[in-house]
């Protein structure tokens, strides 16, 4: 008998729980629903909340009640819950650990495994946000599995036609659009593209913002301030939107909306749809770019694919119709076949077997900094970026290049390893970094050789190699990033809150080897998922410099600004924060006088 892997879709407006039984994959029902509400709540009597019943309260308790928390993911900030303060890990992990309870009543058994899906786009923040909040939850996340990929593997178990699909997954809080080849039981993922902060919660907001609007020129009041207000408006907006997939119109009637006046609204459908058409031509774009890095044209399209609640809008599946050519399909209940995949490849690393194989790629580029050949604007050296394994690469993936010593007997390198798109290293996220010294006493020119390794765990392997000697260094790193929030603290404020004992939420689980474990000498580095402090404010002091360098302006000024800019580049290639911040204070002075 295998081991038990649960899967399960965290959204941002639903979340689910699934598991292959005897070949066949089971999405738990919880309180008579597949699908629970991804809110987060305490009761009048203290208690902690989750699902329906926290939904149920968020507008008569909207201080004691958390919604779409996944967009918050990622990010160094709390919400309020109550009276206190929690991180999202702490908020998802509720929701996690409810459905972590739900599956082990129905299974008879404790679990302690889960594949957790995430949107393509997430960067490394989010997905190590992901992975915290499962440790917490009591759950070791074996793997983190896109939400694109984990679609098209539902789809593919037990499917042996070949297809050529496009999987355009649009939920509550967040936009994915992936190409996938299904041939021979292999499921392939070829590119994806995105937004994590686009769906159906902003569909909502803009009908909450013309009901603000309408109520405000009718009677000259404003709804925004009250925060109850503001969650009845979007609770009641949100049935609208539902109405309307099904109906030309909707009438609105909500008594006493600011305690003097009620609400009353007519929405026709075509008025709807005029508000987020923008927003619905934005995910096409994303259709464009994703079929445009696959190599494909909407013609090579077989199956186009919905996924997610939004994708019920008529407006999206009547866009998608016209520029693809093909009637969008739902084969799969779109609320749930992300949980389904899930729990596939949750079965298929307990080791059941399936029909269907997932090649997986990886939404980001990887890449080094080092010295440009070319002089930046400023006249001045510049370090860019030099990706290794670009986006969209299948995983695992293996890439070496080329690298040179910069200057006559240089005895060391500082290899940085950086994740993102951008040609600059300040506007990528930085991963981690290590040193490779006792280079050879030779003339400037020495080749290194740079070697990455990422693999389906989203471990990165990197390996510099001085070419003449053999000389090597290599270091695993955690592209997931590091933790932002103190683990064991938040352990205990989960405890306090949910009143639970130390085996609800267990030991933590394994961590991957951290970002700059040196495989030779142990820990010697410390990263971050996000922007290291001043490199924000220095990429806004070039911004205005280049301004004022066009201005006439002094020879010596003109120095002194291309100066301090290459002392704050070299600060930042240095990881010199201390120094970053003083050039920038010194710069950011200079420019106040010559640009007023």
């Amino acid at each position: 008998m295998s081991e038990t892997i649960i899967g399960i879709d965290l959204g941002t407006t639903n979340s689910e729980v699934g598991i292959v039984r005897d070949g066949k994959v089971q999405v738990f029902e919880i309180n008579g629903s597949p699908i629970m509400p991804s809110c987060v709540g305490i009761d009048p009597a203290g208690n902690l909340i989750v699902g329906q019943a926290a939904k149920n309260q968020q507008v008569a308790a909207a201080e004691s009640t958390v919604v779409s928390i996944k967009r918050k993911m990622g990010r160094d900030e709390k919400v309020a819950l109550g009276s206190r303060q929690y991180s999202p890990e702490e908020i998802s992990s509720f929701i996690l650990r409810e459905l972590k309870m739900e599956a082990e009543k129905q299974l008879g058994h404790p679990v302690t495994k889960a594949v957790i899906t995430v949107p393509a786009l997430f960067n490394e923040s989010q997905r190590k946000a992901t992975q915290v909040a499962g440790e917490l939850a009591g759950l070791e996340v074996v793997r983190i599995l896109n939400e694109p990929a984990a679609a098209a593997l539902a789809y593919g178990a037990g499917n042996s036609d070949d297809h050529v699909m496009l999987v355009y997954d649009l939920g509550g809080g967040t936009f994915d659009v992936s190409v996938v080849v299904a041939e021979n039981g292999v499921v392939e993922v070829k590119s994806s593209h995105g937004d994590t902060h686009l769906g159906g919660d902003d569909f909502d907001q803009l009908l909450v913002n013309h009901a603000i609007q309408e109520f405000k020129k009718r009677h000259n009041a404003d709804l925004q301030n009250d925060l109850k207000t503001m969650r009845r408006l979007k609770v009641v907006m949100e049935k609208a939107k539902r109405q309307l997939t099904d109906e030309p119109f909707v009438i609105i009637r909500e008594e006493y909306i600011d305690a003097e006046r009620h609400l009353e609204l007519e929405i026709q459908r075509h008025e709807y749809e005029a508000m987020i058409v923008h927003l619905v031509e934005k995910t096409l774009d994303s259709v464009h770019l994703s079929l445009s890095d696959a190599g494909l044209t909407p013609r090579d399209v077989n199956k186009v694919m919905l996924v997610g609640g939004a994708t019920r809008t008529p407006l999206v599946q009547r866009l998608l119709h016209e520029r693809m050519e093909l009637e969008p399909r739902f084969e799969i209940n779109p609320d749930l076949i992300v949980a389904m995949g899930a729990a596939v490849q949750g079965g298929v690393i307990a080791g059941d077997k399936q029909h269907s194989i997932l090649v997986d790629i990886t939404p980001h580029t990887f890449s080094t900094s080092a010295l440009s050949r070319e002089l930046g604007s400023f006249g001045q050296e510049r370090m860019v970026c030099i990706p290794l394994i670009a986006r969209n690469t299948p995983l695992p993936a293996s890439k070496s290049e080329m690298f040179y010593t910069a200057v006559d007997g240089q005895e060391q390198v500082n290899v940085m390893v950086y994740q993102g798109e951008n040609e600059f290293p300040e506007q990528n996220v930085f991963i981690g970094n290590f040193m490779v010294s006792g280079l050879g006493d030779v003339p400037a020119g020495n080749p290194i050789v740079l070697h990455f390794d990422l693999d389906l765990n989203g471990l990165l392997k990197v390996t510099a190699t001085e070419k003449n000697t053999g000389l090597f260094k290599s270091v695993v790193m955690d592209i997931r990033g590091q933790p932002t929030l103190d683990l064991e603290q938040a352990r205990r404020n989960i405890q306090d809150l949910a009143g639970q004992d130390e085996s609800a939420t267990g030991e933590a689980a394994p961590h991957a080897m951290q970002a700059g474990a040196d495989t030779e000498t142990g820990p010697e580095n410390q990263t971050g998922a996000s922007a290291p402090p001043g490199i924000a404010t220095a990429e806004d002091l070039r911004k205005r410099a280049g301004v004022v360098l066009q201005k006439n302006i002094s020879a010596d000024d003109g120095q002194e600004i291309r100066d301090l800019i290459h002392q704050s580049t070299q600060a930042i290639s240095d990881r010199d924060w201390a120094g970053l911040k003083a050039r920038n204070d010194t710069l950011s002075d200079l420019l106040f006088y010559l640009e007023d």
